[in-house]
């Protein structure tokens, strides 16, 4: 027994350290696992999981109102064209190059890769019409072009155009090609991308409008602005769009509403209609904190030849860090890809007064670490929640559901113009600062969802707020169930809008 003892003594030993050997062996490969990802984290400025970032601020005074990884280092993709044209604007200003200018397309411009114009070597294009380009079809091959007819060819054009970058107080970046594509050691900041769209419409406040531009036509061919928001948001009037695979998709906007002006980044979205979706949150929310006073004393770089760099100047500080207003702003959803885009944001009813809330009937928000409404909705599986006391209603929970709902209640809605049973929902879709523009606006929402909205009355009441006289443009006489139904459709088509029970 004293001998089976010990043997079992020794086995349980021998088991002992085979365990923590085991151990040993799983934590060494932990540790080597870890840090191979820190390499890798410190290797490039952003994962797949970990590049989103946004800002935005106040054009008129300077002041961030919102900034999300703000100072992490980001791909800038094609947003490097905005300095590159930065570049082009000061060479226009110094009388180096004019707007009626050649540029000649060289066999290394014309084999980037695109998005580009597609020219042939040796083909020349005038400078108005490369500005165009780039920024409309955002066409690399005319970027390098303009890069070697600048500086001789497209490394001098980024070390320049990388000298600017500290001068004009991009602190962050680091610029190695003219066009964005791909470089491991291109990096920017949101923060950074706002320093430069801030200089670029203080000191080009002309050749900035040109960012407005919607479309571009060239040899016969019209080139549409990668940047849709600007047929569908109100007051955006530029700046840039940029996609890579590593930087995700990023937007540099500008909008001027009532007298104010503010200018936004937001980068690494998932999709083009996620990093919208985002844009259109921080715009709504930013702008109704912009002042319509114009205290920011712009700080106007002089321009410099390219051929012979001055000492960098250390820039005054241009955008206040003092006063950060953050706005509240969901994780990036994560929006099934539609044919049109769907926006991220939830169909609610608003209450009106306290003592209404229990008859109101209002869309339940995700639950935690749930999807949003949108990506519900575009799953199938949306559905709302009823509040106490009121009628319930379950508008169709799939897109082809919803058509063929669309439809059905088409008719009833298009045949009468009164208000329909269970009246009591209103649909507003913004406050104007004109009442000409609200009722523009409402006629435009009419005419993309045609079937419920011919039977709604259009309403324009004013209502005062922070000194200023406002024209809320509403569809009244609706049931709520219908209301919840068109706000669905005027959401998809990129049309703000919002529930609430009739006073």
């Amino acid at each position: 027994m004293t001998r089976d003892k010990g043997e079992a003594v020794a086995s349980a030993r021998s088991k002992s350290r085979l365990i923590e050997g085991w151990r040993g062996g799983r934590a060494a490969i932990r540790g080597l696992v870890l840090a191979l990802l820190g390499l890798c984290a410190m290797a490039l400025p952003a994962t797949a999981a970990a590049r989103y970032a946004a800002m935005l601020v106040d054009a008129n005074t300077g002041q961030v109102l919102h900034t999300e990884a703000a100072d992490a280092p980001r791909y800038p993709a094609s947003l490097t064209k905005v300095m590159t044209l930065y570049m082009v604007f000061e060479q226009i200003e110094l009388g180096r190059l004019r707007s009626d200018s050649r540029i000649s397309i060289s066999p290394v411009a014309a084999s980037v890769a695109p998005s580009k114009l597609g020219l042939e070597p040796g083909a020349t294009i005038s400078v108005a019409d490369a500005v165009r380009a780039l920024i409309t079809k955002s066409a690399n091959d005319i970027a390098v072009a303009l890069a070697e007819h600048i500086a001789g060819d497209e490394t001098r054009f980024a070390e320049a155009m990388t000298r600017k970058a500290r001068e004009i107080g991009m602190k962050a970046t680091t610029f190695r090609n003219a066009h964005g594509l791909p470089d491991r050691e291109q990096v920017t900041t949101a923060r950074d991308m706002l320093t430069l769209a801030l200089r670029l419409y203080d000191k080009f406040p002309d050749q900035a409008r040109l960012f407005a531009l919607r479309s571009f036509q060239y040899a016969g061919r019209t080139h549409r602005n990668h940047n849709t928001m600007l047929a569908n948001f109100a007051g955006m009037d530029g700046i840039k769009t940029g996609y890579t695979s590593a930087s995700g998709f990023n937007l540099l906007a500008s909008v001027r509403r009532d007298g104010r002006h503010v200018l936004a980044v937001v980068m690494g979205g998932s999709s083009a209609s996620v990093r919208n979706a985002r844009m259109r949150l921080v715009l709504n929310r930013g702008v109704q904190l912009a002042s319509t006073e114009r205290t920011r004393r712009p700080l106007v770089v002089a321009s410099r030849p390219i051929a012979s760099p001055k000492a960098i100047e250390r820039p005054a500080v241009l955008i206040s860090p003092r006063r950060v207003t953050t706005i509240p702003v969901a994780p990036e959803p994560r929006l099934v890809e539609p044919v049109e885009p769907i926006r991220p944001a939830r169909v609610a009813m608003q209450p009106l007064a306290a003592d209404k809330w229990n008859s109101e009937v209002r869309i339940a928000a995700p639950a935690a670490g749930g999807s949003s409404v949108a990506s519900q909705l575009a799953s199938g599986g949306w559905q709302p929640s009823v509040s106490p006391g009121a009628r319930s209603v379950r508008p169709p929970s799939t897109l082809a559901a919803q058509a063929a709902y669309l439809g059905s209640r088409g008719t009833e809605a298009a045949t009468s113009g009164a208000p329909r049973h269970g009246s009591g929902a209103e649909i507003q879709i913004g406050a104007f600062g004109q009442v000409r523009e609200a009722r523009e606006r409402l006629d435009a929402a009419r005419r993309l969802s045609p079937q419920l909205l011919s039977g709604a009355n259009a309403a324009t009441p004013a209502v005062q707020a922070n000194g200023r006289t406002l024209y809320r443009a509403r569809f009244v006489g609706l049931d709520a169930e219908a209301a919840a139904a068109a706000c669905i459709q005027l959401r998809r088509q990129q049309v703000d809008c919002l529930v609430t029970r009739s006073e």
